[in-house]
């Protein structure tokens, strides 16, 4: 089943930080997708932003980024994580408040 194209400031943000660590570490996409253990293509779809990475992806390329990833996650965001986070707290607020 063919990907879904997406396209997302956020997940932008998240690849970008990605492609710095890789480059950081002298790391070409080959060799990430090969230490992470997914598809060829999936490494530069996800630096770009086109795709919704799934948390495994997501585990599997912090594994090979040496752990790194999950700070790419904190880090990404800005404006749009916060307003997400808003959003979220509203929400279950009003879910418990029932």
């Amino acid at each position: 089943m063919p990907r879904r194209q997406v396209t997302s400031p956020l997940l932008v943000e998240i690849g970008a930080r990605i492609r710095e660590i890789r480059l950081e570490q002298g790391m070409s996409l080959d060799q990430l997708a090969k230490r992470s253990g997914v598809a060829k293509g999936n490494p530069s779809s996800t630096e770009n932003g086109r795709v919704n990475i799934t948390v495994e992806t997501c585990l599997r390329i912090a594994a090979a980024l040496g752990g790194q990833c999950g700070g790419a996650v904190a880090g990404a965001g800005g404006e749009a994580g916060s307003r997400h986070g808003e959003a979220t707290a509203t929400r279950d607020r009003a879910t418990r408040d029932r």
